[in-house]
């Protein structure tokens, strides 16, 4: 069977017999010789045989005695990877759903997506009033208090270069100023807090914390909260439960050994 020659031609061809190799592999372990998978994917022993030294020399596979191919340590290791992303996710949707509980205010996940915050995961708020957002979505960085943890390493240098034309204005609120922003990034390297209120929604404010990886910062976590509800009571009680809901994330990554890219 040549599975390659029946996919679409805006594919890349050598890139799909790696791909159909290590499925076959992983579909019959211990069972495939180099002559077995040739026959099987209908690729020239000539053309095959460098790709299974490639894959051999970098972990991908490994021969037994038999010279019959098994997955490899390193195609082990991507697998384990995909898996702690998604252990990763609903752990963190539980800790977000006690955060809510504790704060009674919608909660987010996120991390940064080039200028962009990317919303991995949310829990609503039980109150009737209360942010709109999805999973998945987009917002510029800046405009909000999940962007502003996120960006809070950042240089000056670095920000107009992910800028390059300017901070635009999603609100009336909204700070377009790359100076005004540093300043603000700055007190979030000092306080570990960052805020923004009525800057991406009107009526809400938002409190965030970035959450960090060896010293770099991976991931963002916010409590937002319409206008009305806000008070000093409040923002105190919020602090303190997204201290800890970092401090929580922050072990199960390290605990996952996840990097950003992995999130």
């Amino acid at each position: 069977m040549n599975r390659s020659d029946s996919k679409s031609g805006s594919l890349h061809h050598s890139t799909e017999r790696v791909l159909d190799v290590l499925e076959a592999v992983s579909g019959n372990p211990g069972t495939l010789t180099l002559s077995d998978l040739s026959k099987e994917l209908g690729i020239p022993k000539s053309t095959l045989s460098p790709i299974m030294n490639t894959l051999k020399a970098r972990g991908f596979v490994t021969q037994n005695r038999e010279s019959r191919y098994r997955i490899g340590v390193s195609a082990h290791n991507v697998g384990v990877s995909f898996i702690n992303q998604f252990s990763f996710l609903e752990e963190a949707e539980k800790m977000l759903g006690t955060l809510t509980d504790i704060c009674m205010e919608t909660t987010h996940l996120a991390v940064l997506n080039g200028g962009n915050v990317l919303y991995l995961k949310k829990v609503n708020s039980p109150e009737p009033i209360r942010m709109v957002s999805m999973e998945g979505n987009l917002m510029p960085a800046y405009g909000t208090a999940l962007g502003k943890a996120l960006l809070s390493e950042y240089t000056k240098g670095e920000l107009r270069k992910l800028y390059p034309s300017g901070l635009k204005p999603l609100t009336a609120h909204t700070i377009t100023d790359i100076d005004v922003l540093f300043e603000q990034l700055s007190e979030v390297k000092r306080t570990g807090f960052a805020f923004e209120t009525e800057e991406s929604n009107e009526f809400i404010r938002c409190i965030a914390v970035p959450v960090f990886k060896d010293g770099q910062v991976i991931a963002a976590i916010s409590v937002a909260i319409p206008t009305f509800r806000d008070s000093e009571e409040k923002e105190i009680l919020i602090k303190s439960a997204l201290t800890e809901t970092r401090s929580r994330t922050e072990k199960l990554i390290a605990s996952l050994d996840l990097t950003a890219e992995d999130l």
